[in-house]
């Protein structure tokens, strides 16, 4: 899986464009976060942690959105640490990068827009 490019409100994965903030698993389903997840456009809640969680990442990566407004509060970061996985915390077209470059068993959110 390759992420191609981002801009404001989209982002292209493999030759598709997405739309919508999108959850990557860590098998490469690509999902829509706000069809399949239930948390604010710019925070990410336990719930949300909770299922990018499954399939045992060895690493999270968060795009923040295009200026970096995402946040995990700090419950968020305290739950993903205390399942011992690490987290990256990047405005989106940093992490897209990172997530292309990046090695380990991954999951990652990118929020799209702010």
């Amino acid at each position: 899986m390759r992420i191609e490019k981002t801009g404001f409100g989209w982002i292209i994965i493999d030759g598709k464009r997405y739309d919508s903030d999108v959850i990557i698993t860590t098998e490469g389903e690509i999902k829509n976060r706000y069809q399949d997840f239930s948390g604010s456009s710019h925070s990410v809640n336990r719930e949300e942690a909770e299922k990018l969680l499954a399939g045992n990442p060895e690493v999270i990566i968060f795009g923040t959105g295009q200026s970096g407004i995402l946040s995990l509060p700090q419950e968020t970061k305290d739950y993903i640490r205390a399942k011992g996985v690490e987290f990256i915390c990047q405005p989106t077209p940093i992490a897209l990068r990172t997530f292309n470059q990046e090695k380990r068993r991954k999951s990652a959110l990118f929020h799209l827009t702010c």
